[in-house]
């Protein structure tokens, strides 16, 4: 918050990226009490407006996640990767809501190893938080997706919401999961 602060100053030349690290240890040892708030964000980016933000996130819970993404943040791109824990849905959709401006990048791989198969970030809901973030973020260029379940019909609207506008849509063979009715009509 302090940092942000200091770089909210109209002394200061204005920033166009701002790439920010959040890994799991980090939190461990430090509080997120000390995170920037919307108000913060505001501010740096009144000074800053062509500021856009790109936060790897390694590990990191989504309870924390959503503390740390606030509404304000001009979040261009977006890397979750995985070793423990998984990206939630809420997450994804949060994420679709608050920067459908900005986003151009989402990349989400899980390298959790469970033999229970991947994890669906739809949670059995009828709207996949993926196709919204296809249909929100009008931007949107680069989806990679690695380690969760990314069913075939999502997956070709995504493609279809995104159309040629979508430079690199990267899913592995792993990740793409059929119904059963989907199955039997190949």
């Amino acid at each position: 918050a302090e940092m942000a602060r200091v770089l909210a100053d109209s002394n200061h030349v204005p920033l166009h990226r701002l790439s920010l690290l959040v890994h799991s240890v980090s939190i461990m040892h430090k509080s997120l009490d000390n995170m920037p708030e919307d108000e913060n964000w505001k501010a740096l980016t009144r000074n800053s407006t062509n500021l856009r933000v790109y936060i790897m996130a390694f590990d990191v819970k989504s309870d924390d996640m959503l503390r740390i993404l606030k509404p304000s943040i001009p979040l261009e791109r977006i890397h979750f990767d995985s070793y423990i824990t998984c990206v939630s849905g809420a997450v994804v959709d949060l994420i679709s809501r608050q920067y459908d401006k900005f986003l151009t990048h989402f990349i989400l791989m899980n390298d959790v190893i469970d033999m229970s198969g991947f994890p669906d970030l739809s949670d059995n809901r009828n709207e996949d938080p993926l196709v919204l973030l296809a249909w929100r973020c009008t931007r949107l260029s680069l989806l990679a997706v690695h380690g969760y379940t990314v069913w075939a019909h999502n997956l070709i609207a995504i493609a279809r919401l995104r159309g040629s506008d979508l430079k690199v849509l990267e899913v592995t063979e792993e990740s793409i999961d059929f119904d059963q009715g989907e199955l039997a009509d190949q």
